[in-house]
């Protein structure tokens, strides 16, 4: 190779590796210019985020406080997110919690050059059912076994307002529950635990009084008492009584009554009992007797005698069969039952002394059917002073009451006439004839035997006004026994 061409070659290589380096170099700078162009761009673009604390869209309750609670701004770079700098935050726009709807806080945040804003939803609406309000009376409770008695409550809607008339309750298992629906379908419950207790003794119900007067005529004294309480029920059968009284022994009698019920209440009452003489009539007493029963008129009498407590005198036939049931009604009921008559013939039983006892013995056996018992008190047909028996025997009257006293027996006549059994048929007639000759006999000082006939309807109507009329005037009616006023006519035959 020549001198010439190697130098050339030489030359063509040297200027050849010089240009490859400077284009290198160039390549270089100009990677090295996008690069730093680049990370210009991400580095340096910047911008402002804005963070509200509890999101971008929240729910507020209808008619409660709404308190906002603010956002966060910062300036952050694009690609190096660890570059942060506090941003100020303003916020505009108002949230009415007294009224449904959407609402909007807008959020704004400026630095330098960067502004940004966003927009938060507040959502107001009623999602809570009715607030229901129990009323608690701490003096208040339940007995066990009864139903709950409601203190009351209230239910007020934040939509709806008051809504206490659409409460329904239900009693189970020892509560109450309380359930309201509002117009949009919330619904709400309260339970109430029932308070049971029993604070409360047996009541003592002393039939007649704390005080009663008893007269030895009536028999040994029967005394009614009963006790009921308000968890247990009737509880008469442990009462724990002290005392006694003996009827036939004028005095007064102190009764003490005690009872305690399951739960430890104990109760006492007492009551005393004025045991007086029958000797000792008072002239405000009357006798309501009523002859020739029973009969269509006797329940309705009875009935009115039980309304008023009133015990009467029945002096019975058996005249009407169809009614004799009523004799042991009369007796079941408290009353006096004695004999009148069977037939209630004046001619068959004044035919003879044999005839009027024969009659007298069939009558007693119909009482004794009825009530157990036999009795020895009784009244004569037309009483003791009736002359008709004269036209079938002529002084039979005197031979049967000498005969009645020597058979120990005892004939009760009266001294007050309704004049039901005459020409009287008015109710007013029968109550001007009984009350005014009641008056007059307690002028004189002397008790009252009323004859009135229970088969009367108008005599019977009578009863209820004879005996309001005689409370109101401070009478006092009783049953006759065989002690007590005797009232006799004068025997005529």
């Amino acid at each position: 190779m020549k001198t010439g061409d190697f130098y050339h070659n030489f030359m063509t290589v040297h200027n050849t590796r010089k240009w490859t380096k400077k284009r290198k170099i160039f390549f270089c700078s100009f990677f090295i210019l996008i690069f730093a162009l680049l990370v210009c761009i991400f580095v340096f673009q910047m911008h402002i985020v804005i963070t509200p604390e509890d999101g971008m869209e929240v729910h507020a309750e209808l008619g409660e406080p709404y308190q906002d609670s603010g956002a966060e701004g910062e300036l952050t770079g694009t690609l190096f997110r660890f570059i942060h700098k506090p941003v100020q935050v303003s916020t505009e726009g108002e949230v009415d919690t007294n009224k449904a709807g959407t609402y909007e806080i807008i959020y704004s945040a400026k630095s330098g050059r960067y502004t940004v804003t966003c927009t938060k939803k507040v959502i107001v609406s009623d999602t809570r059912g009715p607030v229901i309000t129990l009323k608690s009376n701490p003096d208040s409770y339940t007995p066990y076994g009864h139903p709950y008695e409601e203190e009351g409550f209230t239910a007020i809607d934040a939509t709806d307002g008051d809504v206490t008339d659409k409460v329904t309750s239900e009693e189970s298992d020892g509560k109450v529950y309380y359930r309201v629906s509002d117009s949009l379908g919330s619904s709400s419950e309260a339970i109430r635990t029932i308070h049971y207790d029993d604070r409360k003794g047996p009541d003592i119900n002393l039939a007649g009084g704390n005080e009663i007067t008893w007269y030895t005529d009536q028999g040994d004294y029967v005394d009614q008492v009963t006790a009921v309480d308000d968890v247990d029920g009737d509880v008469t059968s442990s009462l724990q009584k002290e005392g006694s009284v003996d009827a036939s022994v004028p005095g007064d009698y102190t009764l003490s009554y005690s009872v305690t019920d399951a739960h430890g209440n104990t109760t006492t009452a007492q009551r005393i009992v004025h045991v007086l003489s029958s000797e000792n009539y008072n002239a405000r007493t009357i006798y309501l007797t009523f002859d020739d029963g029973p009969g269509p008129y006797t329940d309705q009498l009875l009935d009115i005698l039980d309304q008023y407590n009133v015990k009467a005198t029945f002096f019975t036939t058996s005249v009407r069969s169809q009614y004799s049931d009523c004799i042991k009604k009369e007796a079941e009921r408290g009353h006096s039952v004695y004999v009148h008559s069977a037939s209630h013939n004046y001619a068959k039983i004044y035919a003879s002394p044999d005839a009027y006892w024969a009659d007298f013995d069939a009558q007693n056996s119909l009482i004794q059917q009825e009530t157990g018992s036999r009795v020895n008190v009784f009244r004569f047909p037309g009483g003791s002073s009736n002359t008709v028996s004269a036209n079938y025997s002529a002084g039979i009257m005197t031979t049967l009451t000498q005969q009645a006293s020597a058979r120990g027996l005892i004939y009760e006549d009266w001294n007050v006439s309704s004049g039901d059994a005459g020409d009287t048929t008015s109710t007013d007639a029968v109550v001007n004839n009984v009350t005014s000759q009641v008056s007059a006999n307690t002028a004189y000082g002397i008790p009252s035997v009323v004859l009135q006939h229970d088969i009367k309807d108008f005599s019977v109507n009578a009863e209820e006004r004879i005996i309001q009329w005689g409370l109101e005037n401070g009478y006092s009616f009783r049953k006759i026994t065989p002690a007590s006023y005797i009232a006799h006519h004068h025997v005529n035959n």
